[in-house]
């Protein structure tokens, strides 16, 4: 009797087994459209029934905070209200504690009635839910279908981040926020805004109020415009949406060069042809005084300080710059600018925070704290030096990763390098080799992420920032993400479709993928405003 049961005991886990092989099928057969594309994604056919009745059942505050902004998230794009509990409940979704899974790591598994996100920080719940959502295959009134899946993930890079210009076109609170939404979603967790340069100062500095009430004015289209800036409530308002979806704001003020409108707000601070008169004492405590203001405001480790092109000046021919280099025992005006970046980059590490700057701050041997944001596609040097160096960097190539490049031949865009790459368009961001040649292993470890840039000198409207970054910024997410083997544009192409259906039903004004003449022409006229022809 006993040898029988074991035998058909084996038989039925044989016939188990069976069915659920047969029950198992990668994303490409079933057809899932998760991006960023996770490390590891089996789907089965199968649907979890997400509703007004799902609970959320959480265990600690971490997973509370995360859970608060989910049901914030449901209830804005699904009309769907759930409920946070403590308690087992069936129709759940069960965040677990696991403290093995890396920090931006997650496990996810859904079943028929229940959902199993196990991770060790408030970013892996956050990307596992995030993943959930991706899962769906049909939205009804009140509820989604989401296959039923087991994903194991992690992060390729820390810093998967966009940087958006304020200053030469001002976008405000809400524009901020509807990309905040859009990064959150692809798992993006950088957003460097850069607050200041020659057409306005965005920010409210209440030691230096001339810098917003006179610097602000006006932007690069109308320069006699109305006070254009981020209120102090504004910046810890946005630091705050931004930290709930797990993404760190990087404010930037971009000195010594592109300081025209502190110049207009302050003369004295002026140091001639769009530059800060780094002699003048008032202005180096000014400085002080913004950075840790921009700390606190924005809750924020991180402050750029800029430190590229300052060009054109003649500092060699102003008293007060060469008092200052006899004092500093300098040659020249070149050495005096390196002297005033590592002074602001050591100030900015005493003050215990991270500095970040634009490339040319490695040419100075700045503060080895410095994260170095390599943007001069075309000094492919200037990134090995700054590996050599020992320096954190940021990939930030312009003729791969400026969104405001033209996306094809015939539209309009930016061409500050030359278009030498031919136009960014997605696939080339996705099938770039982001590694030059001869990088050791070691230094490769000293590559923090990816950072899309979206300069504002030819985008004056919301309609055309969303036209120029999406569906690009899919393409930066999922390179910034996902491991190098999971990477196929072929299969990208085929899940972006999915995703292009969302950001038509959420109004967001994107570039399909292929457009023709016609196609072109029926696009809004406010998608190609102030761009070059």
């Amino acid at each position: 009797m006993l040898k029988f049961s074991i035998k058909a005991l084996a038989l039925i886990a044989i016939i188990l087994t069976s069915c659920s092989k047969k029950q198992r099928i990668v994303n490409d057969e079933i057809n899932l459209s998760v991006i960023p594309k996770p490390n590891e994604i089996i789907a089965y056919k199968k649907h979890f029934v997400l509703n007004n009745d799902t609970k959320i059942i959480v265990s600690n505050t971490t997973q509370t905070q995360v859970a608060k902004t989910f049901i914030e998230q449901l209830q804005n794009d699904f009309d769907i209200k759930c409920e946070l509990v403590s308690e087992l409940n069936p129709n759940s979704i069960h965040l677990i504690e696991d403290k093995t899974i890396k920090s931006e790591g997650y496990v996810l598994d859904s079943y028929k009635n229940k959902v199993v996100i196990k991770a060790s920080s408030s970013q892996g719940y956050f990307y596992g839910l995030q993943t959930l959502l991706q899962t769906r295959v049909t939205k009804l009134e009140n509820k989604i279908h989401l296959n039923l899946v087991h994903v194991s993930d992690d992060s390729k890079f820390k810093w998967r981040g966009v940087m958006l210009d304020l200053s030469r076109h001002f976008f405000g609170v809400e524009s901020i926020k509807r990309l905040i939404d859009e990064m959150a979603i692809l798992k993006m967790n950088r957003l460097h805004l850069h607050l200041t340069d020659d057409s306005g100062w965005r920010i409210e500095i209440k030691q230096y109020p001339k810098l917003h009430t006179i610097g602000s004015k006006g932007d690069r289209s109308n320069p006699n415009g109305p006070n254009q800036y981020l209120t102090a409530k504004d910046a810890q308002l946005l630091a705050q949406y931004a930290k709930d979806r797990q993404i760190v704001i990087v404010p930037e003020i971009d000195i010594p060069g592109h300081s025209a409108a502190i110049e207009r707000a302050y003369p004295e601070f002026g140091g001639g042809h769009n530059t800060l008169n780094v002699a003048n004492e008032d202005a180096i405590k000014m400085v002080k005084t913004v950075i840790k203001e921009l700390s606190e405001l924005f809750d924020t480790p991180y402050v750029h300080f800029g430190g590229d092109e300052v060009r054109k000046h003649k500092w060699f021919e102003r008293t007060d710059m060469q008092q200052k280099m006899r004092e500093l025992g300098l040659e020249n005006q070149k050495q005096l600018e390196g002297w005033f970046d590592r002074e602001v980059a050591n100030f900015i590490s005493n003050e215990n925070l991270t500095p970040v700057a634009w490339d040319e701050a490695s040419d100075f041997e700045v503060n080895k704290n410095t994260i170095i944001q390599w943007w001069r596609c075309l000094k492919p040097k200037v990134l090995k030096h700054a590996l050599n160096n020992n320096y954190q960097v940021i990939l930030s190539p312009a003729n791969f990763v400026y969104l405001d490049y033209p996306q094809a031949q015939s539209e309009g865009g930016a061409h500050w390098e030359g278009l030498n790459n031919g136009p960014n368009t997605m696939e080339s961001i996705y099938t770039w080799n982001y590694l030059p040649k001869g990088i050791s292993e070691e230094a490769k470890h000293q590559i923090l992420g990816i950072e899309a840039a979206l300069w504002t000198e030819f985008i004056a409207t919301d309609k055309r920032l969303e036209y120029m970054a999406y569906p690009r910024l899919l393409a930066i997410a999922e390179k910034s993400w996902t491991n190098e083997q999971n990477l196929n544009w072929k299969d990208f192409k085929r899940r972006t479709e999915t995703h292009e259906k969302y950001l038509d039903r959420k109004g967001i004004n994107f570039r399909k993928n292929t457009i023709s003449n016609e196609e072109r022409a029926s696009i809004q006229p406010e998608a190609f405003e102030g761009v070059i022809k």
